[in-house]
């Protein structure tokens, strides 16, 4: 199976990217797949959820009312989208920096 996933800035499709997968059991064992699931990968964006781990366990989030946006900004690769951007400067004000 092919899939792709695609981009949009707007109305326009700026990028699309051919997408290998693969899911897998407690023992490793491949139990589906798509694309080419031994093509290797790189951590970059898919890395963000476990760098966002420390704000939770350390109680961050809680002392600085962090929610659900605020939490998927954290997690998550964007454009600076206008939405995106005042996510960011509520959690810049929570922590008392600014975005100098």
């Amino acid at each position: 199976m092919k899939l792709t996933v695609e981009v949009w800035r707007g109305d326009i499709v700026e990028s699309r990217h051919r997408v290998s997968l693969a899911a897998v059991d407690a023992e490793g064992r491949t139990r589906a797949a798509a694309g080419d699931p031994a093509l290797p990968a790189f951590m970059r964006s898919c890395a963000k959820f476990f760098q966002a781990i420390p704000l939770i366990t350390s109680g961050a989030a809680d002392r600085l009312g962090i929610g659900p946006e605020e939490l998927a900004l954290a997690c998550a690769s964007h454009n600076g989208e206008e939405r995106h951007v005042a996510v960011a400067h509520r959690l810049l004000e929570r922590s008392g920096s600014t975005p100098d």
